[in-house]
């Protein structure tokens, strides 16, 4: 059985809520590196465990490849990642994570997974599981479903309000 509009609004209103907060943490943690954006983390964490060309870190991170291959013309020239020739295609390259920047991605996990551990203290390990697993589902769904979000906006444009519809306060009102 499918879930109905009320509790669809009320699960979508909760997870924008979720996503400013997230948004809000850019403003109040330190730069790990001076040569790392925040924009540019997913890079790095989608070179984990194998090199890729920038049009695969592109279509993985939802960006476009002129501003991934600027991205990473900024981390190879912070020595984060490096830049090797494509061996089946000479005249493309593949960028990898370097020495460094595995540091910072591990770093980084090492630092997120404490914070998770400290701000879910008071859940039972079954139910970080479940939510796990439900997060996984929802990130699959949301993947599956996400270009028919646009339409749905469009199809009574009348009546829809221009401007950002994920802007907001961080309230439980979003």
């Amino acid at each position: 059985m499918a879930i109905g509009l009320e509790n669809a609004t009320q699960l979508s209103t909760e997870l924008v809520r979720v996503m400013r907060l997230f948004q809000s943490l850019r403003h109040h943690t330190p730069k790990l590196h001076p040569g790392v954006e925040p924009a540019s983390y997913p890079i790095l964490f989608n070179l984990v465990g194998e090199p890729r060309r920038v049009s695969l870190l592109a279509d993985c991170i939802h960006s476009d490849v002129s501003t991934v291959s600027r991205q990473v013309t900024s981390l190879v020239s912070h020595g984060l990642v490096d830049k090797v020739a494509d061996a089946q295609d000479g005249r493309a390259f593949m960028v990898s994570l370097s020495a460094e920047g595995a540091e910072l991605v591990e770093r980084v996990k090492a630092a997120r997974g404490e914070w998770f551990r400290q701000m879910l203290h008071d859940w039972e390990p079954e139910d970080a599981e479940a939510f796990k697993g439900y997060l996984e589902r929802f990130a699959v769904s949301f993947d599956t479903s996400k270009d028919l979000y646009a339409p749905l906006l469009l199809q009574d444009a009348a009546a829809t309000p221009t401007g950002d519809v994920l802007a907001g306060t961080i309230s439980k009102e979003n």
